[in-house]
């Protein structure tokens, strides 16, 4: 690597940071270091790769600057260290229009408010650093935002907007005069263990069609809703905290769909959820409390679930408005101020096996022109009679689903978690048989089996009078992904130690780290011994738990309060509780290593491993045969494929999946019927087809050979093509392989042989020789030859592929190839995989040999394209046996000529606005031809950088004349004159 300093007082150093960005060096990544001070400087363009780091450490470096950005990338930059202020009305502190920015503990503020964005397809990682009074914005960008504080912005504190996919994670956004985080226009995110306070509008909005998860979360204090899911954007909540908004907790409004899993909601100063205007809520294992107005409120044309919920000390528990439909399961409302449900004309509730307790007025009003059906409702100690003006309607009880609804609950000491009725010794075989029924999870069932059985036995020997053996710790961790059911095992767990008499009741309460941990000291004890207390004779499931151990943000944090207090629990009443913790595998390692006591009082971890394939179609078959629909075979292999071909991140909902695609397929089904001019008969209501799985499933981002795509956009792909200066010889090249494919195509179709499509490609020959342009073009003509998905490209280089550590290097490979499904890898100087850096080992070789086998496993889902020197490119293709014979063709890119060199300047002048008259040019070709070494390898970089030499000395000479007295005429502004171009 290449390495500068810059110094203001180290006479080896560079003055600027400029200066170092412009010294001619040789190809390959490039480190500057920036020496500890005070820096002021105009707008800086990053090219290439490059590394800027303080060198005396986050902080030491501070760079002010007033023009419209302090950086802005455009090829692959990493900051490290830096602090960042811009001056500027509109300006950025950092601006990343193309490329990708890598950023690691610096600081930022605006005066304009934004202070990071990126956009056009560029990536930003933002990790470690702090945000001041400024925005964090990404528009059709993609990236990740960790362990960073964003404070105080005069705007949004993040904004996800146009299409963009990012991640936010263990981040802290305080105090923004909007939105704490902005989630629109079909932005795919994730936000995950973060903490957004004080918000001047909502913590989280998603909006225009958005899709966010938010797992392991925090909202305090909003001044408006907690969380806003409204204008058809889609909200999958798991494990959030809402304190003290001043209106909603969550609202979702204009066709908004919200779901939720253990989410707590406090001291909402109107409702703690509530939904109009054709939204649909379903919220399973929720809790809402002190709601100044409903604690759950189903509004105009609304569509609200409730499974297994807690609402408690509002005025209202429940409310249904005309057009409203809300359904309740094993749901308990307690403690409300004026009525518990409250149901008006026109509105449709379905409450079953809920209770209803301790109102003080009526525990149900409901009244005439409603629709109200009641399975199992229990009233108790409310102080005013039910008022039902519309009696229930009987209905029949619904199909047993795969996992059976627990019993009716009873309130626990305390009441903030739902518990279940004990089962006697006799149902042991009942609920191992349950256990069995379940789909998967054989490792699972011989675990659980076994230690069934050794307590079965010891109970045996007691009975007999005989000693029982040692006690064996009951105390487990479950592992896996999302939805492999671990939740439903330990519900099953609790039970079966209820039947054995292990414990003293088949008490189950479920808590997260928003149950356990409190935002100033001692609270986190408090609620972590009130949350063991309710579970005392029963199960504690700490869904999540790794969180406990990670940190919110650069503040004190209380995780490690909730594991220590858990840890002397669990040792003072061993005999009355179980603990199970439950997360994902890699991370619940680490959390057994946050108290020395913790990994000791786990007896077994069971690992709960992916559903396969078949075992999804299986789950999907049996909630279809559970509401009575029938799948056609066709529908059956394609789930079966979809299933096959999905990429299992960490994220990937398993169960979870497998139930979304199966409510998402019932609305398309209800859709294609409902188009039909006659009435569907009672076959055809209950059958899927795979019609039905469309917009559903993932249909692959392959080729689609057989799908026609718009000619007009074909046309200005390849006319943008012929545009570029030079390179005749490429452009025949692109030309024919576009001939080859369409004729390709054609042959299929006809039923003629046909070989495969040429898909991988090597370009070879200098830098700045439009080999990244022509890249980025090639994948727009895939996509619009039906070739590839989506044709955007990724760009990446050596830094971006190999890691420092065993195995990291392979990660990451293969992260960026996913990114590029669909598209094109672009990799430039792919040359440097194949050198060993330094005397060490080296990981490039293991990118060349992961890319081998994704080139292989992927083949016609992403076209790469191996950019760099020619001769160096030889031994790039020598690196792996197998790697040359992925590659269909090697386009060579020759350097431009200095008349080409010439035009290039003269289009950049005119896309600016400038005139460059015939003398003006000839002093450009005379100083081309003055610095031989400079243009001999025809680098349009070099003619850019000289094109901005020029704008630069246009601008000195015009600030000049207008210093003398002279205001600048319009033609003044707009030509280039010869002296301009002079040395």
């Amino acid at each position: 690597m290449f390495r500068l300093l810059v110094s203001q007082t180290d006479p080896r150093g560079l003055r600027t940071i400029l200066e170092a960005l412009e010294v001619t060096r040789p190809a390959g990544p490039v480190l500057i270091d920036v020496a500890p001070g005070h820096y002021r400087t105009e707008g800086l363009r990053c090219w290439g790769t490059v590394v800027i780091a303080a060198l005396g450490g986050r902080g030491s470096v501070v760079i002010d600057g007033a023009a419209a950005y302090n950086f802005q990338v455009e090829g692959h930059v990493t900051l490290r260290g830096l602090v960042l202020r811009n001056w500027h009305d509109s300006g950025r502190a950092l601006g990343v229009a193309g490329g990708t920015a890598v950023v690691e503990d610096c600081e930022f503020l605006a005066k304009s408010g934004n202070a990071v964005s990126a956009w056009g397809g560029s990536e930003l990682f933002l990790q470690h650093s702090t945000v001041r009074e400024g925005a964090v914005v990404y528009s059709d960008a993609a990236g990740l935002i960790e362990g960073t504080t964003v404070t105080g912005s005069a705007v949004c504190g993040i904004a996800l907007r146009d299409g963009s996919r990012v991640s936010v994670r263990n981040t802290l956004v305080q105090g923004a005069a909007q939105h704490g985080i902005l989630v629109a226009s079909g932005v795919n995110a994730l936000i995950e263990q973060c903490r957004v306070e004080d918000a001047g509008e909502a913590g989280i909005l998603v909006r225009e069609h958005a899709q966010t998860a938010i797992r392991a979360s925090e909202i305090h204090r909003s001044t408006q809703c907690g969380l806003v899911v409204r204008d058809s954007g889609r909200a999958d909540v798991h494990g959030l905290l809402v304190a003290d908004p001043e209106l909603d907790g969550v609202w979702s409004t204009t066709s908004g769909a919200l779901t939720a899993a253990r989410m707590t909601v406090r001291d909402a100063k109107r409702h703690g959820a509530s939904a109009d205007e054709g939204a649909t809520v379903t919220l399973t294992d929720c809790e809402f409390v002190r709601a100044g107005a409903h604690g759950v409120l189903a509004g105009d044309r609304a569509k609200t679930s409730l499974v297994r919920g807690r609402i408690s000390e509002s005025d209202v528990g429940a409310g249904v408005t005309a057009d409203g439909s809300l359904v309740m399961d094993g749901t308990i409302v307690e403690r409300s101020g004026r009525v518990g449900i409250a149901v008006d004309p026109g509105a449709r509730v379905v409450l079953q096996g809920c209770e209803v307790a301790d109102t003080e007025g009526p525990g149900i009003i409901t009244a005439q022109g409603s629709h109200v059906e009641i399975r199992r409702l229990e009233a108790k100690g409310n102080k005013a009679e039910d008022r039902l003006d519309v009696p229930p309607v009987p209905t029949a009880a619904p199909a047993q689903a795969q996992t059976p609804a627990p019993p009716a609950a009873t309130p626990a000491p305390g009441g903030a978690a739902r518990t279940e009725s004990p089962v006697t010794a006799e149902a042991v075989d009942e609920l191992l048989a349950e256990l069995d029924g379940m789909i998967g999870l054989r490792e699972v069932k011989d675990e659980i089996r076994k230690l069934v059985m050794f307590l079965r036995v010891a109970e045996q020997r007691r009975a007999a009078g005989l000693p029982e053996g040692p006690v064996i710790g009951r105390h487990m961790v479950f592992s896996g992904s999302p939805g492999t059911g671990k939740t439903t095992v330990a519900r099953v767990y609790g039970r079966l130690l209820a039947a054995l008499g292990v414990v003293v009741g088949g008490r189950f309460t479920e808590v997260s780290r928003a149950d356990l941990v409190g935002s100033h000291l001692g609270e986190t004890t408090a609620m972590t011994t009130a949350a063991f207390n309710r579970a005392r004779g029963g199960v504690l499931f700490i869904d999540e738990a790794y969180a406990l151990s990670r940190r919110f943000g650069t503040g004190a944090d209380f995780g490690q309060e909730a594991i220590d207090t858990l840890v002397k629990l669990m040792e003072d009443h061993r005999d009355e509780v179980v603990v199970v913790f439950a997360g994902y595998s890699a991370e619940m390692r680490e959390f057994l290593s946050a108290n020395p006591g913790l990994q000791s009082r786990v007896s077994r971890t069971i690992e709960f491993e992916d559903y396969s394939p078949d075992e999804l179609v299986a789950i999907f078959e049996r909630l279809a045969g559970q509401y009575g629909f029938q799948l056609a075979r066709p529908t059956r292999a394609a789930l079966a494929a979809h299933f096959q071909q999905a990429r299992r991140t960490e994220t990937f909902g398993n169960g979870r999946e497998a139930r979304r695609i199966f409510e998402a397929a019932l609305e398309q089904q209800a859709l294609r019927l409902a188009d039909r001019e006659d009435t569907p008969s009672p076959g055809e209501l209950v059958l899927l087809l795979p019609d039905d799985l469309d917009g559903v499933v993932d249909r692959g981002l392959g080729a689609r050979f057989t799908e026609a795509r718009d000619s007009g956009q074909l046309d200005t792909i390849l006319a943008e093509l012929s545009a570029m200066v030079g390179l005749e010889g490429i452009k025949a090249e692109i030309r024919g392989l576009t001939d080859l494919i369409i004729t390709t195509r054609r042959r299929r179709e006809a039923g003629l042989p046909a070989e495969p499509m040429p898909s991988h490609l090597i370009f070879s020959g200098p830098p700045g020789t439009g080999k990244t342009t022509v890249a980025r073009l090639y994948g727009s003509l895939l996509a619009a030859l039906g070739v590839l998905a989506r044709g955007q490209v990724v760009e990446v280089s050596r830094s971006d592929l190999v890691g420092q550590f065993v195995g990291s290097t392979a990660i990451r490979t293969a992260e960026h190839f996913e990114r590029a499904r669909g598209g094109v890898l672009f990799i430039d100087e792919a040359y440097t995989l194949a050198r060993r850096g330094g005397t060490g080992h080296d990981f490039g070789q293991e990118a060349i040999d992961t890319l081998v086998k994704l080139m292989e496993d992927h083949r016609e889902e992403v076209v790469v394209i191996a950019a760099g020197y020619t001769d160096e490119m030889t031994s790039f293709l020598d690196a792996n046996p197998g790697l040359a014979s992925r590659f269909s063709a090697t386009i060579g890119f020759p350097a431009y000529s200095p008349e080409e060199l010439l035009t290039i300047l003269a289009h950049h002048a005119e896309r600016s606005g400038f005139e460059t008259p015939d003398a003006t040019l000839q002093a450009v070709r005379a100083q081309i031809a003055a610095d031989p070494e400079r243009f001999a390898q025809g680098n349009a970089r070099e003619i850019r950088k000289l094109f901005d030499e020029v704008k630069s000395a246009h601008a000195g000479r015009i600030a000049a004349l207008e210093r003398g007295g002279r205001e600048a005429t319009l033609d003044d502004l707009r030509v280039l004159l010869p002296q301009d171009a002079a040395r």
